[in-house]
């Protein structure tokens, strides 16, 4: 018999499951959970670069089940579906006037992939998309539905919000909002040390504060984004669209030519950090957070403690100059606030994330392995859907919460449903 296909977002994790379901509704999708064959793994856009879908089994695609569906606007909460991507959320969210609080600068996931990975965005004060979760809707390995909020199945809730798809399937989540806002974004080349310097101050100074530091130049590219009350968001017209295609068309032919040049890595990078330029725009936060990324990529992120941000991120780009890797892509430095989440990588500590990244054509494995050892060092925890090599035993020693999480995942999915080779490797099962 034919087997399907599936790939994920860099064509780097690829598996053959047995099937492929596309579940119409909640009921649909309970009954395709009962009876289907394992392991079964959920499929939202692909995003992650770790093998969470890979499965031999059952690939259930959310595609179906896509929307907001109800919205209680005087405690500013709408249910989302599942399947529902992040870029096709602001807008709804917006005709009721309703935003969401925070985003990361990618927003093809679905709402369930990001929440369930502790995908995030940027800014001292603000926590991933998980900790903007009031309520979801499991359908777990039986087919039974449970409502988890912090009042029902609470440990449920507590454990759920970040947990990888390893409890079972949320069909639906409900997500705290707040009033629709502008934002005002400010780019600008700023001097790395200066930079590393002053993080507390640009960190206090802004709603939202990051980097980009391409590591063969002395510059990083700076980017703050504030609420803001002046006058109308810019127009998007069609220029600034095809200017946002040049830019990544221009992006995409520098790694081509760092492969097969990489001599030009220095002058390629300064080039890149000097064009950026300085610049200021004004639009509605879902317009303001993402950023196009159409040139394919691997990547891996750590969450470091945010008193040692400033030391890692240096050691990471002189060990990436030390041995000149050929590598194109900035590293990248957020900000992120601490969380109860069991297995949200801020737990119990304000964090920085840095984030280092391959051209999808080239391999990253030493390079990414060096980084990691790097991170490690500083009692990093790694991004749930991004590359890592860290196992049940390291995880046991990062998080406090690790085996309330086990028992709970044993009493939900006793006959290990939801747990494929990765996720064995994962729970040590």
């Amino acid at each position: 018999m034919a087997r399907h296909s599936w790939a994920n977002w860099s064509g780097w994790v690829k598996c053959a499951p047995k099937t492929i379901e596309s579940p119409q509704s909640e009921g649909d999708l309970s009954r395709v959970v009962r009876n289907a064959t394992g392991p079964v793994r959920v499929a939202g856009s692909g995003h992650s670069f770790t093998p969470l879908v890979e499965t031999n089994g059952t690939i259930i695609s959310m595609d179906g089940l896509t929307g907001v569906d109800l919205c209680n606007l005087e405690q500013r909460e709408v249910n989302v579906w599942g399947g529902t991507r992040i870029c096709d959320l602001g807008l709804p969210l917006k005709d009721y006037d309703l935003a969401l609080a925070n985003q990361g600068d990618i927003d093809r996931q679905t709402i369930t992939g990001a929440i369930g990975t502790g995908t995030h965005g940027t800014g001292r004060a603000l926590g991933s998309l998980s900790t903007q979760l009031a309520a979801f809707r499991l359908v777990t390995a039986v087919g039974d539905v449970l409502h988890c909020s912090p009042d029902v199945n609470t440990d449920v809730f507590e454990g759920g919000r970040v947990s990888l798809g390893a409890l079972g399937i949320m069909s639906q989540v409900r997500m705290k909002c707040r009033p629709a806002y502008k934002l005002e974004e400010h780019i600008w080349p700023m001097d790395v040390d200066h930079c590393l310097g002053r993080l507390d101050a640009f960190d206090d100074a802004n709603r939202h504060f990051e980097f980009f530091w391409f590591p063969y130049t002395d510059n990083v590219i700076a980017k703050t984004l504030n609420e803001t009350q002046k006058g109308a968001p810019d127009p998007r017209p069609p220029e600034a669209r095809s200017m946002r295609r040049a830019e990544n068309r221009v992006f995409q032919m520098a790694c081509e030519a760092g492969r097969f040049l990489p001599f030009l890595k220095p002058s390629l990078q300064r080039y890149l950090t000097n064009s950026s330029g300085e610049s200021t725009r004004i639009r509605w936060s879902c317009e303001a957070f993402p950023s196009p990324r159409t040139v394919l990529f691997n990547e891996m992120e750590y969450a470091i403690p945010a008193e040692e941000g400033a030391d890692c991120v240096r050691e990471i780009a002189a060990y990436i100059r030390g041995r000149r890797f050929n590598v194109m892509f900035p590293i990248e430095f957020r900000r992120v606030a601490d969380d109860d989440i069991w297995l949200s990588p801020f737990y119990g500590r304000p964090s920085v994330t840095i984030s280092i990244h391959q051209y999808a054509k080239q391999r990253y494995r030493r390079f990414f392995d060096g980084c990691e050892a790097i991170f490690r060092s500083y009692g990093g925890r790694p991004h749930w859907g991004k590359l890592h090599s860290l196992k049940a035993k390291d995880f046991e020693a990062l998080y406090p919460k690790w085996g309330d999480f086990l028992a709970l995942r044993q009493r939900l999915d006793p006959d290990r449903k939801f747990v494929n080779p990765h996720l064995k490797e994962i729970f040590g099962l």
